[in-house]
């Protein structure tokens, strides 16, 4: 090797030139950390998937962090400073993005469940029915069918559908529906109101419609009444 103050040829791996007395310096050869390029690449490359839910982004920021440390230490003999850098701050911006979307489903997530448990409590307290009874539909000069009566509501009702509503169809001897439909839509001082919707044959395939509003209170209760048919309410035994 060549002594770059005289030029004068020493010895290879020599430590002192020969000729001048000069002192030889060696350095090691300069590369780029591995590790910061690494956390830069897991760090971008997962940004639309989320970072696999934050796990990559916990590893990027991890693998910046130490070769971030590690190239700092190093005397210069390690490079890639804005790689960690840049792992690092993408990790960290990806988590804190992750971070805020999971509180505000949680957020969204709880309002929702303190709503439905509020309106719950409030038609528990106010808008469910309590008092059974069985509607009848008969007809004048007719035993009662089995198929011509229906509990006001089910105990399933109260629990999985947001109205209480009935339906009964009736089928006389002459083949002509009579449908009764009604709905729960209140209940004051232990008195339960019910809208109902009687539709009626009459002649000529034509029919009519009956809308009334009945306080039931337990006891039997007339709905409607005519010459040919009559419906009503009794208690459920």
């Amino acid at each position: 090797m060549y002594c770059q103050k005289c030029g004068a040829e020493n010895l290879e791996n020599a430590a002192i030139c020969q000729s001048c007395g000069g002192v030889f310096v060696y350095s090691k050869p300069v590369r780029t950390s591995g590790m910061a390029i690494t956390s830069m690449i897991l760090s971008i490359s997962t940004f639309a998937l989320l970072g696999v839910f934050g796990i990559v982004w916990i590893i990027a920021l991890v693998f910046g962090i130490i070769s971030l440390n590690r190239i700092n230490k190093s005397g210069g003999q390690l490079k890639g400073k804005g790689f960690a850098i840049t792992g690092i701050s993408t990790s960290a911006a990806g988590l804190a993005v992750l971070l805020t979307i999971i509180g505000v489903v949680l957020f969204v997530n709880s309002a929702t469940t303190f709503s439905l448990h509020k309106k719950l409590e409030m038609r528990i307290a106010n808008e469910l029915p309590e008092l059974k009874g069985v509607v009848h539909v008969a007809y004048n000069n007719s035993e009662l069918n089995d198929d011509c009566n229906s509990p006001l509501f089910v105990s399933e009702q109260l629990q999985t559908e947001p109205d209480i509503v009935g339906r009964i169809i009736c089928q006389p001897q002459d083949g002509k529906n009579t449908i009764v439909k009604w709905k729960f839509t209140e209940e004051d001082d232990e008195v339960e109101t019910y809208n109902f919707n009687i539709t009626i044959p009459v002649k000529d395939d034509t029919t009519s419609v009956v809308v009334k509003s009945v306080d039931y209170d337990g006891t039997e209760k007339t709905v409607y009444e005519d010459k040919t048919i009559r419906v009503y309410i009794t208690p459920e035994n």
